[in-house]
């Protein structure tokens, strides 16, 4: 006797027992994101420098890869696998990023000749002109001692603190809010790498030096050089990803929220401050983020989200577990 669906038209159950098969599938918006973001790099590479370039088959590995990831969990969902899923397109989202210093000049200068002037700093320079007029750039050229330069040091590596240990306690802590949590956090990646592909920027730092200071100041500064893409500047993600975070911290965890504030704000004023960005990438932003956070706040409340909530209650054998709602 066919059994009920837990969840409209979520599972299907046979005489023999439960069908391993959803009924609809549950592609996520970050995951749609992404894919259409893997996918326009992957053809415009393949149109500028051909498909056996090494960009173009790695964007295509990755929006393969992202494919089978949402393929593979579709197939037989369970909580294992959903955290596979998640924490894949995590990957896929670095990965992207780092192969980001190859593809992007690929796309403006197929024959790699720096001449071309593909890089987008005199136009972000103008619009920082005229909407903040002077004042970022004589925070880059402000002199207040080395100790400044080594605290704001410490608050731009703050960032990798939040995005690593604020991610990683929501995966160890609720499953569901981790998911709601990427879906705005990997979207405002992917839109990030898009504006890394229409405005690439080397930023101030190209042309201002970099700052001097303490060995912190000094360690970091190297560290940072060695890994970045080279056209990270705008939109800012360490803008848009820590305010991103800072809002979901008060919705979800109010007393981290409180703790982070402080940091987060020297984090803010640190990347000008520090050259990395002009004062117009912090407001692409800001509004980045602002956008990432409506979008989370209509998929938790959305039919969707709880869809895929009673997808993960299905134990590893396919079972579902009673509803609560």
């Amino acid at each position: 006797m066919p059994g009920t669906n837990q969840r409209q038209g979520t599972w299907t159950e046979s005489e023999s027992g439960p069908v391993r098969f959803p009924k609809r599938w549950h592609v996520l918006p970050h995951e749609l994101v992404f894919a259409l973001f893997l996918g326009a790099t992957f053809f415009r590479l393949w149109a500028e420098v051909g498909l056996t370039h090494t960009s173009t088959l790695l964007y295509g590995l990755f929006l393969g890869a992202l494919i089978w990831l949402v393929t593979w969990v579709q197939y037989h969902p369970s909580r294992a696998r959903w955290r596979a899923r998640l924490l894949g397109c995590l990957a896929v989202s670095a990965l992207s990023y780092f192969c980001l210093a190859e593809a992007v000049p690929a796309m403006y200068s197929p024959a790699g000749l720096e001449s071309t002037g593909w890089h987008k700093d005199a136009a972000l320079q103008q619009w920082d002109t005229a909407i903040f007029g002077n004042a970022p750039r004589e925070l880059m050229l402000a002199q207040p001692g080395a100790w400044v330069s080594d605290l704001m040091m410490i608050c731009y590596f703050f960032f990798f603190y939040y995005i690593v240990g604020g991610l990683l306690y929501y995966l160890l802590k609720d499953l569901n809010i981790f998911r709601i949590c990427l879906v705005g956090f990997c979207t405002l990646y992917a839109l990030g790498y898009v504006g890394y592909t229409l405005m690439p920027a080397t930023g101030p730092l190209a042309d201002l030096g970099p700052r001097t200071g303490g060995w912190i100041t000094e360690v970091g500064g190297g560290f940072i050089a060695q890994r970045t893409n080279g056209v990270d500047v705008f939109p800012s993600i360490h803008m848009a990803g820590s305010l991103f975070l800072l809002v979901f911290d008060f919705w979800h965890r109010r007393t981290h929220f409180w703790v982070a504030l402080l940091p987060t704000i020297g984090l803010w004023i640190s990347t000008v401050y520090l050259r990395y960005h002009y004062g117009v990438d912090l407001l692409a932003g800001i509004v980045l983020a602002i956008g990432c956070l409506w979008l989370v706040r209509w998929y938790a409340q959305s039919r969707l989200c709880e869809e895929v909530e009673a997808e993960c209650a299905a134990s590893s054998d396919g079972k579902v577990t009673e509803s609560t709602a």
